[in-house]
């Protein structure tokens, strides 16, 4: 009984101060994932331990990442994806290698870690969060110019390039030798099942629903959609790959059905239930007292933070200079993609999940995420107006 009590509480506590600290955060015009970022943070083991780190909430929080990728995948339009321009390609494959040898290479030598944790943490910078940069597109009415298409563009691709990274360095922590052949097999497996699962899946999906119509039961549209999340979650486990990947192609796979507003409609309220789970989780497992300036052992930790932040805002600013087309705000293409937000924290969760990372390592890296994710709404805001006031006064 005690068990299940922590357990109510855990979880009351949770959606509580995940809609507190996150209405704050809205009032600060920052983004809702840095409010639950803080709320895990707040009450975590190393500030008020309301809530402590269980097997059971790790498995929900879990749940959670599956969730929200499968929510990302049934966002994205798999037409405009494959369409999306050659600028963006570039854009997004040079906003993946800068970041990821920059993290590699300073994990590597200025963190102390070993190769594989350098490669899991370069992993981690990685990833753009679309989902912050389009946010801040829409409230200021910047969605239909040739830098939003473009950084959009480049925020899709540079996740599933991401994903495709994840699953190298999901696979490598298992066991291995890492050599070049294992790296293209692994990545050549990963890419197979992408577009083995994408082509079969919109095959199989649009036979599937026109079966499932004639059901007459409620919600079975829901249901069956999430019942082909998970089978494709589980099968990225089967081939060593993480099971978010598979979630992400489910998404994308259904955003192709006529019946994919009503899924995605549907699907708002248990997004609701279990996302702020992961974030908040996220939250609980970074350990506040590394940043302790007062602790001299926690000194090199935020001289870490402190440089993993520049390489990991320069990364991604350096990929918007590559666009050489004519009235293109390189600047603004380029800030537009560094916050890192949900899919780095993630890339993150699993490497600690994976124990590849220590407390030290994983606060390290959440610390950056949370920085790049605060930041560029503010330089985003300023870069827009500027440019609207110059079309203006042309």
């Amino acid at each position: 009984m005690c068990e299940i009590f922590s357990f109510l509480i855990a979880l009351a506590s949770i959606f509580f101060f995940s809609k507190i600290f996150g209405e704050f955060a809205l009032k600060f015009g920052q983004s809702v994932i840095i409010g639950e970022l803080v709320a895990g943070i707040i009450i975590g083991p190393s500030f008020l331990g309301i809530v402590s780190k269980t097997q059971i909430l790790s498995s929900i929080s879990e749940l959670g990442a599956i969730i929200l990728l499968f929510e990302v995948g049934l966002s994205t339009n798999i037409e405009k994806f494959l369409k999306a321009g050659g600028w963006a390609l570039v854009v997004a494959f040079v906003g993946v290698i800068i970041p990821y040898f920059f993290g590699y290479f300073i994990f590597l030598y200025f963190g102390g870690l070993t190769n594989i944790q350098a490669i899991f943490a370069g992993a981690v910078l990685t990833a753009t969060s679309v989902g912050i940069t389009a946010r801040v597109f829409m409230d200021l009415q910047f969605l239909e110019t040739e830098e939003a298409k473009i950084v959009l563009g480049a925020a899709v691709i540079d996740d599933v390039i991401g994903l495709v990274i994840l699953a190298v360095v999901s696979k490598l922590i298992i066991g291995g030798t890492i050599t070049f052949g294992t790296i293209l097999s692994i990545s050549g497996t990963a890419v197979l099942f992408l577009i083995l699962s994408i082509i079969i899946g919109v095959l199989i999906v649009q036979i599937f629903f026109k079966l499932i119509l004639k059901m007459k039961q409620q919600h079975v549209t829901l249901i069956m959609g999430i019942v082909f999340c998970l089978i494709l979650s589980a099968l990225s486990i089967k081939v060593r790959l993480a099971p978010i990947v598979g979630a992400f192609v489910a998404g994308l796979v259904l955003s192709t059905i006529k019946q994919e507003k009503e899924i995605k409609e549907k699907i708002e309220p248990i997004y609701a239930f279990f996302v702020p789970i992961f974030f908040v989780t996220m939250g609980i497992n970074v350990d506040i007292n590394v940043f302790n300036p007062f602790v001299v052992s926690n000194r090199e930790i935020l001289v870490l933070v402190g440089v993993l932040f520049v390489v990991a805002f320069i990364g991604k600013i350096l990929s918007g200079f590559v666009v050489l087309k004519k009235n293109i705000n390189k600047l603004l293409v380029g800030i537009s993609m560094v916050p890192r937000g949900e899919v780095g924290l993630i890339f993150a969760g699993i490497g600690l999940q994976n124990n590849v990372f220590n407390a030290k390592n994983y606060s390290a890296l959440i610390a950056v995420i949370m920085l790049t994710t605060f930041v560029t709404p503010i330089i985003l805001k300023s870069l827009i107006s500027k440019k609207k006031n110059d079309s203006i006064i042309i």
